[in-house]
């Protein structure tokens, strides 16, 4: 037998164990959990290796007290310096290679007992029959279209995860988080709603290097903005979630301030003259937004982002909101993490931590 044929009987071999593991498991101890894709998914109880392609996942997990249970991650989730110096062990965690792809002998190596993953049938269908039980932890189609739905799909997100894990631990923190999360949209919603159409700013939330590609219609960083009393000029967009724009555009529409998401530097934006007619760069709020364990727009940190974006919106508005101390307060209780008030200002200042 040919060296390449031994390996794929291996492969084969180990795929079908994993797939008779899991129906003892799941016939002898199951629950069953409903995805945000609408799936009854059947759970092994008190899982404990996860694998998490997904983004934001790892984050959740994280400030759920869980994060010891991952055993794999994509590569562009919690690899950033404040991951790894809020959980260092988040470093030495598998990387998956190929998140759109997922290599199913991997997954069986790792024992991944739970695989968290987008809504894309034909990967699910593919990790289904290699014997992996697959939860969708977030929507490829299907966005929230209001802030009312955003609210509701960002608790339901945490929800989704601390059921998955199934402790009583675990579904606390998420009820801490969910009441969090409802006070401080309360609290801005509450300043905000007597705010005439004309006095409300007009924010462009960038998410590339030269500002032009941009996060739009349905998108998470919309209905944050809309939160924090602003107007969100890309909300109309052809394109859901994210698009690319033109120079022209972004000049019809004129934000009072740009946020530069997934990059570095506003250096595109600032020093290319042909942004010299926006309103933002005129008055210098071309802004890094914080960055933290995960990107703030798309993780459960976005309720931190929702502050800092009403902060810097309507600064008289909100000045009761102590960033710093939020911020701090934040990372001590979601993931027991001690920040100190110079990394409070590096993380909503875009830097790393502080050297020790």
């Amino acid at each position: 037998m040919g060296k390449n044929l031994k390996k794929h009987v291996s492969v084969a071999a180990a795929i079908m164990v994993a797939v008779l593991s899991l129906a003892c498991a799941v016939g002898a101890d199951a629950r069953v959990v409903v995805d945000l894709a609408g799936r009854e998914v059947n759970l092994p109880e008190n899982p404990t290796k996860l694998a998490t392609f997904v983004g934001p996942t790892p984050e959740k997990i994280l400030l759920l007290g869980a994060a010891d249970r991952i055993v794999g991650k994509n590569a562009h989730a919690v690899s950033g310096p404040w991951a790894l110096e809020v959980y260092p062990r988040f470093g030495g965690v598998r990387l998956f290679s190929n998140p759109m792809e997922p290599n199913m002998e991997e997954l069986v190596d790792l024992g991944a007992e739970i695989v968290y993953y987008w809504g894309m049938p034909d990967q699910i269908s593919k990790m289904e029959a290699a014997g992996l039980t697959v939860l969708v932890a977030q929507l490829t189609s299907g966005n929230p279209k209001t802030a009312d739905e955003f609210i509701k799909f960002q608790k339901s997100e945490v929800n989704l995860i601390a059921d998955s894990i199934g402790t009583d631990a675990v579904h606390e923190r998420a009820r801490m988080w969910n009441d969090y999360f409802d006070g401080k949209v309360s609290l801005i919603r509450d300043k905000t709603k007597g705010l005439p159409e004309s006095e409300r700013k007009k924010v462009y939330y960038g998410c590339s290097d030269d500002g032009l590609e941009c996060f739009s219609k349905n998108s998470y960083p919309q209905f944050i903005v809309e939160l924090a009393g602003g107007i969100f000029v890309a909300r109309e967009t052809s394109e859901e979630v994210n698009t690319t724009v033109t120079l022209e555009q972004i000049i019809e529409w004129d934000p009072d301030v740009v946020i530069m998401g997934r990059t570095d530097s506003t250096d595109g934006v600032m020093k290319d003259d042909r942004w010299s007619e926006v309103s933002a760069v005129k008055n210098g709020l071309v802004l890094l937004p914080p960055n933290g364990v995960m990107f703030w727009d798309y993780s459960s940190e976005c309720v931190l982002l929702m502050q800092f974006v009403a902060k810097t919106l309507y600064p008289d508005l909100f000045g009761d909101i102590d960033l710093v101390r939020e911020t701090k307060e934040y990372y001590k209780t979601f993931y027991g993490y001690d920040l100190s008030d110079e990394n409070a200002r590096n993380i909503l200042s875009h830097l790393p931590p502080a050297q020790k």
